[in-house]
This record gives structure tokens, sequence and C-alpha cells, in this order.
């Protein structure tokens, strides 16, 4: 019978830590960071591109491109890959959208308490005005939109007339009653053929509690604390966790 209860202790605290990771902590944006395909060599050549729908010549291009493209010297994520994206040629604008489901943690969601972090590296080329924007929407079950958070354009000032990506970030709460997120990236065109609108390592984090900054601190579950009060009551009846003397 003991033996079963701490079974029934340890695997519902297992059970709880799962449950707690469907959405919550993990980054919601399906290849964010340009690396589930391979890149083009050279930014002409089209490639697939996991996880998202594109309008326009939409790329993954990689870092060694060369030819005036971003490179791993360049302004850019301390921890990039491979790849980047990039709006391709002869667009004006280019979108990519992918809409993630977050219908998982719907009962954290609706009490107004998870809250969400944005961020991505954002950019464009030498003293064009080309440039990124990253948008999210938040859509209950009937698609409409509750809010929207964006960050970017980073402009060429901003990079100082430099080929650069930088990093932008916004905090929020997720608005309750939200099912989908729509996450939207425009690359823009403003001078030149190409459009030089950069991003890489794009993330939407959500979380339980106050604001999100930096790694996510994985939320408390209820069910998990019991649990683990109960495996460390079973462990002190056999002497294995120290008591307070009287």
């Amino acid at each position: 019978m003991r033996r079963c209860m701490l079974r029934v202790c340890v695997g519902g605290l297992a059970l709880a830590w799962a449950a707690g990771v469907a959405a919550l902590g993990a980054n919601v944006i399906v290849n964010g960071d340009a690396e589930a395909g391979a890149g083009s060599a050279d930014g002409f050549a089209p490639v697939t591109i996991p996880g998202w729908t594109a309008v326009g010549p939409f790329l993954v291009v990689q870092y060694a491109a060369g030819a005036g493209f971003p490179g791993a010297s360049d302004p850019g994520p301390p921890s990039r890959g491979l790849n980047f994206f990039a709006g391709g040629d002869g667009s004006d604008v280019t979108t990519a959208t992918q809409v993630d489901d977050v219908s998982a943690d719907a009962a954290a969601i609706d009490t107004g308490t998870v809250t969400f972090a944005l961020s991505g590296y954002l950019g464009g080329f030498a003293d064009q005005r080309d440039n990124a924007m990253l948008t999210v929407n938040f859509r209950n079950a009937g698609s409409t939109i509750l809010s929207t958070a964006s960050i970017g354009p980073v402009s060429n000032t901003d990079r100082g007339n430099a080929t650069a990506l930088l990093l932008r970030s916004t905090t929020g709460t997720v608005p309750a009653g939200t099912r989908t997120v729509e996450v939207v990236l425009a690359l823009t065109r403003l001078d030149g053929s190409y459009d030089d609108g950069y991003a890489d390592n794009l993330s939407l984090v959500l979380a339980r509690g106050g604001p999100v900054a930096g790694v996510p601190i994985p939320a408390t579950s209820w069910p998990a604390v019991a649990a683990l009060a109960c495996m460390l009551g079973w462990l002190a009846r056999r002497g294995i966790v120290a008591r307070r003397r009287a």
C-alpha cells in the first residue's frame, strides 16, 4: 500500500510537471530562428521555410551568403545559427504568417494572469531604409482579435547606417479568452531593388504570473506541490528526510 502511495506521489509530480510545459515557458513561434530548413546560399534561390506561410519572395538566407548580406561578424544575435529571414528580391512588402494554438493553456490564460514576452532581432542593409516588423495578434475561439503587440521596425539610423540586426522586445498580458496567436513578420523595401528587411531569433514566450524577462521561470503547479509534499512525507516516515528534534 505504501509503495503504491509513493508511485502515485511521484507519478503525480511528473504528470503535473509535464502538464505545466504545454506552452507556458516555451517559444510559441515555430521556426522563429530560421533553422528548420536549409537557407539560400545566394539570397535569391527559393527555399522551403517550415512553419510559415509567405506572401511575396520571403526567404531564409545563410549568414555565409556574402554579397552584402549580414555575416557572422555583423551585429546580430550572439547565439545565431546558420540562417536569417529576408524579404527577397523585387517586392515592396513581403509577409510571413503563422497561427499558433495556445488552447492547451486556456484555463491559465482565462485567469488573466498569463503574461507574454515578444522579442526578436530585426534590421537591414547599410544606409538603406528597408526594415522588419514583428506583430502578434491574440485571437479568441472565433478568431476575433482581442489585442495586438509588435516590435520594430529598426531604422537605418538605429543601426548607425550599418548592416545589422538589433534586439527589440516588449511584454504584456495575454487577454483572457485567447486561444490562438497569429504571428506576422512584415519585411518592407524602401530603397534598392532587394527587400533587405532582416529578422532572426523571433520569440514569443507565455508565462504565468508577473512580467517575463529573460529565461522564464516555470509556473508553479499546485498539483505538483501536493505531490512533492506527499513524497516528502513518505520519506520522512522512513527516516530518509531528517525530522526536527522536540
